[in-house]
């Protein structure tokens, strides 16, 4: 069999017994044992994925970097001249920064991996006689693939038994259109995409189900030729990160012009090459901010597992940055508001309502049909039958009528096998109904069972316990108040139909009409406990909630008020409401309108546009096939855990427990990742520009340098190592989801943080130069007043970032212990610090003078007046900004 594979056996070509013959399988499946043995002779069933860097090359990797390639040439200059303090500190620092660089960016590559192997796509096979769900990779040439509307195809097979079975080949092929699959050997020298016995990797079934013998997988897929094609890309970095590195780049060069214009000056100004040179290296290592996009990376990289944790898995890079900036969520009510798991509550005919939660209550014969009608037009399957232990699987509600009718006590693979289908018209969004032609009784059958409308619409009689009536203009009012007072208790009705037909294996337009109906099924999606309150909190953080459901209006607003979404029915609208509305009037309406019922697909991608038209940053929430346009169209496309492969594809963010509130968990975790990079960003780029102003200023009116080169490089090594790192691991504001939403177009460098970079910063920079000034001319001692210098802005740096570790409330409203790893960073800082002026060898080699206590409170002062300047513009900041929202809280009231 592998050989024939090799030479490229024509699977299309051949018919399937020809294919099951040559794979030397059957239409049970293969043996457990079997499959296990093909995996070592075909491999996974997976194309080669780029990976991720053993540790050792990501330790390489920070020594070839261009800083530390300027430090190196710098610590061999040094060493030639004999210069050892200078050569050891400069060491010092390519060993500690290396050394960071590479556990923040191994971690990073870790954890993006293990969250990369969360999202493996699952294959539903027929195995020792059974349908099982196993990861995909696992398949093998053999095996028997089950495909059901939803699914993603994981391998290469030839279709066996199908019903209505459509592809989106897009992916392989780039036809945008679904293609109709047959049952038919097809010619030799068909190409690719006229092979519609075959189904390919990496296609979506978009109608239909269908089982199919797999004769490829991995690298022998269609999709596995063109591997280089579809190998799995490297992240791409996400706008955030492209900003930041487009910035660092300018910044650098920026930095890079203006010290060489200073080595210039300082060679002009008769001073020393090789100082010049010292000088020059350490504020190029000190001011360019080379770790920003690393910080950038393991602030996202943390940030997703945190989201994890719960329970959201995030897919994309860009998800974890867009997610604080959620202002509106769309979500659908199954699964999400609602439990998922529909439940028959009630069967209504047209003379009586039966309560189906009560046992043991014997059934009319009209209320037997509907079960059985209930059972036979249905494609949900049990996929375990051993006692009560029983696994379903299909739609939501298929599932709830499977259910029902093992509650019922009735035998469903008996009855299936009595009364076997011929043909079929599967359910679908648009048309609303599901029919089939069963044998029934010996004759034949036509089955019907859909929303309410439609199949009203095909019927004209009633049938009550074998006695039919005509439905008359009452009859029809009578039959339409019942479902709406059905539907008007929250009740989700399928309504179901049937009439004798001759057998056969086509269902024609004609054979939909002249039905005689029976009764409603009424379900109920019971609301989640936690979802008014995570709706509520959603709303206090500035995240509207809005439901899209194809369910009836009513029932939408039945649960709408019970979640505490809707007060009123004029926040309820139809598909219909969206036909009759331009895409203009419909972005004027949006703020209006709670709940969307009845919708379709096309509908779904409308309300989103028309969300964003207005500035508004969208979730979209899905589960089915055809949300994965909406999904996409939104900036935030989330799928259900138990939702289809297409949803999770089409997805950013995939929700392992369904829950509402995980949605909510998310954009908390997401408004923290952006918080903690736009600080990180502050910290960095506030003290980029210290050590430059005070060199270039004594440079430049001829004074003595107010820090050494080996000063700007030990404070480099406590500023940028430690409490920068610590801020990637900061937890966030405790009361951030109280805070309204990040508008979309908000640069990391807003205002405000611009104004403490550039205000706050560059002001404390010419204080703290005047100071040494100062000093230089009251005590006319150099060592002094570079001493001043050295602790002033190493102290300032670990003082400030207390105040910047939040944005939003006050540094004597936050918790310090909050986040224990940046209390070690600064502890670690200021041992750093103090080693360097207390242990007399190092005191000696820096150059250093003991400080007096009238120094020290000098110091202190420094240190407070820039974090109270800090306070002063977050104050005036967060004022300004409750005051707009305030405002356009009571505009839009």
């Amino acid at each position: 069999m592998q050989s024939m594979q090799q030479n490229g056996f024509i699977w299309h070509e051949e018919t399937v017994e020809e294919c099951l013959r040559v794979l030397e399988t059957q239409k049970e499946g293969l043996s457990s044992p079997k499959a296990l043995s093909r995996i070592q002779d075909f491999g996974k069933n997976e194309l080669p994925r780029e990976k991720v860097a053993p540790w050792w090359r990501v330790l390489v990797q920070q020594f070839i970097g261009p800083m530390v390639m300027v430090l190196v040439v710098a610590a061999l200059l040094s060493a030639i001249l004999q210069e050892w303090v200078d050569t050891s500190v400069i060491v010092a620092a390519i060993l500690l920064n290396t050394t960071i660089g590479f556990f923040q960016e191994y971690k990073a590559n870790k954890s993006l991996e293990q969250l990369r192997s969360l999202v493996q796509p699952k294959a539903m096979v027929r195995r020792d006689g059974k349908d099982k769900e196993i990861d995909a990779q696992l398949l093998v040439p053999g095996d028997l693939l089950v495909l059901q509307t939803g699914d993603q195809v994981t391998a290469d097979a030839r279709i066996i038994e199908l019903s209505n079975l459509e592809i989106n080949e897009a992916a392989l092929t780039g036809e945008s259109m679904p293609i109709k699959k047959k049952f038919v050997a097809l010619s030799v020298g068909t190409v690719l995409a006229e092979r519609v016995n075959m189904v390919y990797a990496g296609t979506n079934v978009v109608a239909g189900h269908a089982l199919a013998v797999i004769v490829a997988t991995g690298l022998n897929t269609e999709i596995g030729k063109i591997a280089q094609l579809v190998k799995e890309a490297k992240e791409t970095k996400t706008p955030l990160q492209v900003q930041l590195q487009r910035l660092a780049k300018w910044l650098s060069i920026f930095i890079v012009i203006a010290i060489c214009l200073l080595f210039l000056l300082g060679i002009m100004t008769n001073r020393g090459w090789f100082e010049m040179i010292e000088l020059s290296i350490a504020l190029a290592v000190a001011a360019i901010p080379e770790g920003l996009l690393l910080s950038v990376t393991v602030v996202l990289a943390i940030g997703m597992q945190r989201i994890l944790k719960r329970k959201s898995l995030v897919r994309r890079l860009i998800a974890a940055e867009t997610l604080g900036s959620v202002s509106v969520i769309c979500s659908d009510k199954t699964g999400t508001i609602t439990e998922g798991e529909m439940r028959v509550v009630r069967i209504a005919t047209f003379e009586q309502e039966k309560d189906f939660t009560k046992a043991n209550t014997p059934f009319s014969s009209t209320e037997e049909k509907i079960i059985d009608i209930c059972l036979l037009c249905n494609d949900a399957a049990v996929s375990q039958r051993d006692g009560e232990n029983r696994e379903f699987r299909g739609s939501s509600t298929e599932r709830a009528l499977l259910m029902a009718g093992y509650q019922a006590g009735k035998d469903v693979l008996v009855l299936k096998k009595e009364n076997l289908r011929l043909a079929e018209i599967p359910f679908d969004s648009a048309h609303k109904f599901m029919a089939t032609i069963h044998s029934w009784n010996g004759k034949g059958a036509l089955l019907m069972k859909g929303a309410p409308e439609k199949v009203l619409a095909s019927c004209s009689q009633i049938e009550q316990n074998g006695e039919t009536r005509v439905i008359d203009l009452i009859t029809k009012e009578q039959l339409e108040k019942t479902a709406e007072s059905l539907t008007e208790e929250g009740l989700r009705l399928i309504a179901i139909a049937y009439k004798p037909i001759k057998q056969k294996n086509e269902i024609a337009s004609a054979d939909l009409q002249e039905l005689f109906f029976l009764g409603f099924v009424c379900l109920r999606d019971p609301l989640r406990k936690e979802a008014k309150e995570q709706i509520e909190i959603a709303k206090k953080a500035g995240v509207r909630t809005v439901i899209i459901t194809g369910d009836h209006p009513k029932t939408a607003q039945a649960i709408g008020r019970e979640a505490g979404i809707v007060t009123s029915a004029e926040q309820v609208v139809v598909g219909l409401d969206l036909d009759a509305w331009s895409d203009k009037e419909l972005q004027e309406r949006v703020p209006f309108i709670t709940i969307y019922a009845r919708v379709e697909p096309r509908h779904k991608i409308r309300i989103v546009n028309a969300w964003k038209a207005r500035g508004e940053v969208v979730a979209m929430t899905g589960d089915g096939v055809n949300d994965a346009p909406a999904l996409k169209a939104a900036d935030i496309g989330v799928a259900l855990g138990s939702g289809t492969e297409v949803a999770k594809q089409s997805s950013d963010l995939v929700l392992l427990n369904n829950d509402l509130g995980t949605i909510t968990a998310a954009i908390e975790q997401g408004r923290v990742i952006f918080d903690n990079i736009r600080k990180i960003v502050i910290y960095l780029l506030t003290s980029s520009f210290t050590e430059i102003i005070l060199i270039g200023g004594a440079i430049l009116f001829g004074y003595p340098t107010p820090l050494l080169a080996v000063h700007i490089l030990w404070i480099n090594i406590v500023q940028d190592s430690f409490p920068s790192m610590a801020l990637t691991l900061d937890p966030g504001d405790p009361d951030i989801l109280s805070q309204p939403p990040r508008p979309r177009s908000e640069p990391v460098l807003n205002k405000e943080s611009l104004t403490i970079i550039f205000f706050v910063g560059l002001i404390s920079d010419m204080v703290l130069f005047f100071l040494f000034l100062w000093y230089l001319a009251t005590t006319q001692d150099v060592a002094l007043a570079r001493t001043v210098m050295f602790i002033a802005v190493g102290l300032n740096a670990l003082l400030y970032v207390f105040a910047i570790r939040s944005l939003h409330r006050s540094i004597f409203r936050m918790n310090p212990f909050s986040n224990p790893w940046l209390i070690g960073g600064v502890v670690f800082g200021f041992g750093f610090m103090f080693f360097a002026l207390f242990v007399p060898f190092m005191k000696e080699a820096f150059a250093l003078e003991p400080l007096r206590l009238f120094d020290w409170g000098i110091l202190l002062i420094m240190g407070v007046l820039k974090v109270g300047a800090i306070e002063v513009v977050k104050c005036w900041f967060n004022r300004k900004s409750r005051l707009i929202h305030i405002t356009k809280t009571l505009g839009v009231s």
